[in-house]
């Protein structure tokens, strides 16, 4: 029967026999970690091939049976004799290839290192757009590599996100400018009641940006044809909504500090008009605390639409994606699913947006639905899928 073996560089090396198999483990030229390809195909960890016994250094553990020394010479001996780089650095040849191919170390190694990596940039526009990125990026790898549990190539959901968050928000704002009558943008402002800027909420922002946002898709469609594949269609929707939510967040942060700034500038005007050292504390206690409320105010805002807002965005663009691959497939239905892709979508963000003034608690709801919904409708791709190939 012959064995094979991985070496620490993933080639696979063989075929052995047992016999050689066993004196090569006894020499330490095969490990507890090395992974031994067995006869009937199944691979194993060498540490579960019974009968191999491995080299006795590497294979037995260290002995707590017995007591400590407490020779002063033997301790003394110990610190010489230990071999410190073994003992701090527990990376190896055998476990090498095991820590760094495992995605789950490098998910929690950049996690970890990443965002403070971004703030050794001294400019901090640089610190902003790197931090509201990561955390957009770091939703595109959970969605792609957990929920959608895609392979494919990022390229174009990379494209995707950069197209979306420069030139489909550009487009869009343009939009608003020179298309959109004053009236209508005017719908979601406070004065107007609360039924009112339901309406303003869903048909001016919810239609237009998921208009927006679903962009890439309809282009990648258009280019792939008969050959376009749904989960690819999800991936770049998904992606494109979170390019969009990540540029948008870039605004509000800036926007709430111009604020802060106004604020700031006109406490001082405030103070410099005083005509008693009364009025002069009383302009610089209110400012103070006005200033600092808009600036707590504002790291809220920034925290809350980097965690959760640029998943809100995805998960509705990633609806609009599925209904739009109904349509393609739909036959005589086409047109019910392009407006249901688009209805969807615009009335959850609309919806939520409107509680976001209300009560966010119910906003939260929103979101989760709407979670709910994209998962059922990735299912449902996926069941649909699985039949076609049976």
């Amino acid at each position: 029967m012959n064995y094979y073996y991985y070496d620490n560089f993933h080639n696979k090396k063989g075929p052995l026999d047992w016999a050689t198999l066993q004196t090569m483990a006894a020499n330490g030229k095969i490990h507890l970690n090395t992974q031994i390809v067995m006869p009937d195909g199944q691979t194993k960890s060498a540490s579960k091939v019974d009968g191999l016994l491995f080299q006795s250094a590497a294979a037995q553990p260290a002995s707590y049976s017995s007591a400590p020394s407490l020779n002063i010479q033997d301790i003394l001996e110990s610190f010489k004799t230990t071999d410190y780089r073994k003992e701090i650095i527990p990376i190896d040849a055998d476990n090498a290839y095991v820590i760094f191919s495992d995605p789950i170390f490098w998910v929690v190694f950049l996690l970890g290192v990443l965002p403070l990596s971004i703030t050794s940039f001294q400019h901090w526009q640089v610190q902003l757009y790197g931090l509201l990125f990561f955390f957009a990026m770091l939703w595109g790898g959970i969605l792609r590599g957990l929920i959608l549990r895609s392979s494919g190539s990022v390229l174009l959901p990379i494209i995707a996100f950069f197209f979306t968050g420069i030139i489909g928000m550009n487009v869009m704002f343009l939009a608003y400018a020179h298309l959109f009558p004053q009236f209508i943008l005017n719908l979601v402002d406070p004065p107007h009641n609360f039924i009112v800027q339901l309406f303003g909420y869903v048909f001016q922002v919810g239609l237009c940006e998921e208009l927006c946002k679903i962009v890439p898709v309809l282009l990648y469609v258009a280019w792939k044809r008969k050959k376009t594949s749904p989960m690819m269609m999800f991936l770049i929707g998904v992606f494109s909504g979170l390019g969009f939510a990540a540029f948008e967040n870039v605004g509000y942060a800036y926007n709430d500090m111009g604020k802060g700034i106004e604020n700031f500038q006109e406490s001082v005007k405030q103070l410099l008009n005083a005509q008693s050292e009364e009025q002069a504390v009383q302009a610089i206690q209110e400012g103070s605390i006005s200033t600092a409320l808009i600036m707590l105010s504002g790291m809220i805002t920034t925290l809350l639409r980097s965690l959760s807002l640029v998943f809100a965005h995805s998960v509705w663009t990633g609806i609009f994606s599925y209904y739009l691959f109904c349509a393609m497939s739909g036959g005589k239905r086409w047109a019910v699913f392009a407006v249901l892709g688009l209805a969807v979508p615009a009335v959850l963000h609309g919806v939520y947006d409107w509680l976001c003034g209300l009560e966010p608690g119910f906003a939260a709801l929103i979101v989760g639905g709407s979670f709910v919904l994209f998962f059922g409708y990735l299912s449902k791709i996926r069941r649909q899928l699985l039949k076609s190939t049976v």
